[in-house]
């Protein structure tokens, strides 16, 4: 049984419908983001989880207890749900200190002064800020106070945390490293945490599973590397990293190759080759630029095609290339330094396991 379930989810303003029939399950102690563009209704549906937004149909319910409840308009207010939330602007009060700060929700709470003391300093040293209980928000780095708003929520010992953009406003360093970080300390702590976020690598890093969520619907859901590898549909595999789509042409004379539409028309051996039936809608061929091997003479391996060079650029640890193949434009990421000459013919090949058939 899921610990935290949001089942049919719908709100709506006006006529836009911010979120269109989300449900998501997630298990206790798990990391769950909610991953997609600007006005895709991640940020919605956290704010219904919450309760600073009420949804119009649908339910919630965290360890057994429902939250909200659309059919008998049963909504328990967002101070009553047991949930911490982190923010992107940190909240943090700039008059208070950052002992008073994480010691205000538990004093509302009714704890002993003693227990606020206590749990106040166990909060700064899980979160690597111990000592800093008499210093003001304006003398931390943006990474610290990002720190003591995760502290203030954890001291609360809620159910689950939520976490709305909380690294956007950091920069790219810092980031990155915050990433880390958070997961450590989620999984360290072992608490339930839904963690919205734009940006993919970010969602990667901290998740055991993610819903990409495009126009207020999950268009895929699953574990970071599921979702990665078979993103299932375009909109996924593009927002999700980097693909090379390649259009598919609806001919069935070769079931087990699949023909893309370039100038002298190619076919491509693919494990997902089955997808193709006649009743299917609009598909392309997805290839990542990882995905791809170059070798400046022909090998005769499978799903090998010659191209030419674009372009290349050294990115350090790896090459990145342009190709035109049959008049498409096709870009591959190779370890090292792969630099070629604009013009120069190579072949690139792809293993068939690496072709994907995706809904357009």
């Amino acid at each position: 049984m899921a610990y935290l379930s949001v089942t049919g989810l719908k709100k709506a303003y006006g006529t836009f419908q911010a979120v269109d029939d989300i449900s998501i399950n997630i298990e206790k102690g798990k990391v769950y983001s909610l991953l997609g563009p600007s006005g895709c209704g991640k940020t919605t549906t956290l704010r219904c989880i919450a309760g600073l937004e009420k949804a119009q149909h649908g339910t919630i319910s965290l360890d057994g207890r429902v939250l909200y409840d659309a059919a008998s308009n049963m909504l328990v207010n967002p101070e009553d749900r047991d949930l911490g939330m982190v923010f992107q602007s940190y909240a943090l009060w700039p008059h208070k200190t950052i002992g008073e700060n994480i010691a205000l929700g538990l004093r509302i709470k009714g704890l002993a002064s003693g227990e606020i003391r206590d749990r106040t300093a166990s909060m700064l040293e899980l979160v690597g800020m111990a000592g800093t209980e008499s210093r003001f928000p304006s003398n931390l780095s943006g990474g610290q106070q990002q720190r003591v708003a995760l502290a203030r929520a954890l001291a609360l010992q809620p159910k689950c945390i939520l976490f709305d953009e909380p690294l956007s406003n950091l920069d790219l360093l810092l980031r990155e490293r915050m990433r880390f970080e958070i997961r450590e300390l989620l999984v360290k702590v072992g608490i339930t945490a839904v963690y919205v976020t734009h940006d993919q690598t970010e969602a990667m890093v901290i998740s055991d599973r993610i819903a990409v969520l495009d126009k207020g619907k999950i268009r895929r859901e699953g574990a970071p590397v599921e979702v990665y590898s078979s993103p299932r549909n375009r909109f996924t595999a593009e927002f999700l990293g980097r693909t090379n789509i390649l259009p598919l042409l609806s001919d069935k004379s070769d079931p087990a190759n699949l023909l893309v539409a370039t100038d002298g028309g190619v076919r491509f051996q693919s494990m997902d080759a089955a997808r193709v039936k006649e009743d299917a809608g609009p598909l392309v061929i997805a290839i990542r630029p990882e995905a791809l091997d170059l070798s400046d003479e022909r090998r005769g391996v499978v799903n090998e095609f010659q191209a030419s060079v674009i372009s290349a650029q050294f990115l350090g640890g790896a090459t990145q290339m342009q190709l035109d193949f049959g008049g498409h434009q096709v870009t591959a990421i190779l370890s090292g330094n792969r630099m070629r000459a604009a013009g120069q013919n190579m072949f690139f090949s792809v293993e068939p396991s690496n072709v994907l058939v995706l809904a357009d």
